[in-house]
């Protein structure tokens, strides 16, 4: 990162590419951290361990995979691998866009409580009639 920088501030040579890559980068590793600490909310706590461990398995492959993509440069243009970086970061940026604001909000702490703040109408009336069983059957053997 900083030697690239030096290299292209001492040469002057700042061109249209330099700058989109450099507001790509900031903008994948903000889209990164965001989805990283939402996804933490997300998640029920009685599930957030495996699914932040798969985010972050996820990542990592993207990250790897990502490194790849310069070998596209012998093949096309130039201009093909930042087309698909700049592509990928904007459907990103779409999808954390419609993320919902959790601010305020319980955080879901099992399977169920993630059916009903979603609001699956089906899943609560089913989950409903199921507890009035429960409670009706409870109360029979006492």
């Amino acid at each position: 990162g900083k030697q690239w920088y030096q290299r292209r501030v001492r040469a002057g040579t700042w061109r249209l590419e330099s700058i989109a890559s450099l507001l790509g980068d900031m903008a994948c590793s903000a889209a990164f951290g965001l989805i990283y600490l939402y996804t933490s909310e997300l998640a029920p706590t009685s599930h957030r361990g495996m699914v932040m461990s798969l985010s972050s398995a996820a990542a990592r492959v993207g990250s790897f995979a990502g490194t790849y993509v310069s070998l596209l440069y012998s093949i096309t243009d130039r201009r093909v691998p930042l087309a698909l970086f700049a592509v990928m970061t904007g459907v990103f940026m779409v999808a954390v866009w419609f993320l919902s604001d959790s601010t305020g909000k319980k955080i879901p702490e099992t399977p169920q409580d993630v059916e009903i703040l979603a609001g699956n109408q089906q899943f609560v009336e089913t989950h409903c009639q199921h507890e009035k069983l429960e409670n009706s059957a409870g109360e029979e053997e006492i």
